[in-house]
């Protein structure tokens, strides 16, 4: 049941999307920083010391993305008896209890400039939104026709693959919650 405090109902996965592409853009970039190690007689003497500096800082970025590049697959929202959980590996686990479910709706969210784990294709984590502020997001769009389902006043943004069949299934659970689409 991976932890989970129900008995697993339904799974549904996100939708499909090539935001993964940009992670692995991005872990290139930072995996490059690292080439001066492989031929160090190449870096003049008095820079090495910023080459070290710039891998310290480089390596737990670089791990951060491996990790993150790995989870993706594993995205998922499961419906057990008590609450929608989402997931995305080790990275993200929301819990969300039937009972604190105020809306559930689809929407466009307007993205601020802060930095996040937010990418065309993927949104990780809490992510700032210009229109409704924070929202808690495991979703392959960013911003895009994201499912925003209020609890217990937070934010959760998920981009099931069959919206209408998580859907029907979440009303079943939650019966007397509004849904709007």
């Amino acid at each position: 049941m991976n932890g989970m405090a129900g008995t697993l109902i339904s799974r549904f996965k996100p939708s499909p999307s090539f935001g993964w592409l940009w992670l692995v853009g991005l872990t290139a970039l930072i995996a490059v920083s690292g080439l001066p190690l492989v031929r160090p007689d190449l870096v003049p003497d008095d820079e090495r010391i910023a080459v070290w500096i710039g891998l310290a800082i480089m390596v737990p970025l670089l791990a951060y993305m491996l990790t993150t590049l790995a989870s993706i697959p594993a995205m998922r929202y499961d419906l057990t008896t008590d609450e929608v959980v989402l997931s995305c590996g080790p990275l993200v686990s929301y819990r969300i209890p039937y009972a604190s479910i105020e809306d559930v709706r689809r929407t466009t969210l307007t993205p601020t400039l802060w930095s996040s784990m937010r990418f065309p294709g993927l949104a990780l984590g809490s992510v700032l939104y210009a229109d409704i502020g924070k929202v808690r997001m495991c979703a392959k769009r960013m911003s895009r026709d994201i499912l925003l389902i209020t609890a217990g006043g937070r934010r959760y943004g998920l981009t099931p693959d069959d919206e209408a069949g998580f859907i029907a299934a979440l009303s079943l659970m939650a019966p007397a919650h509004r849904f709007s689409t």
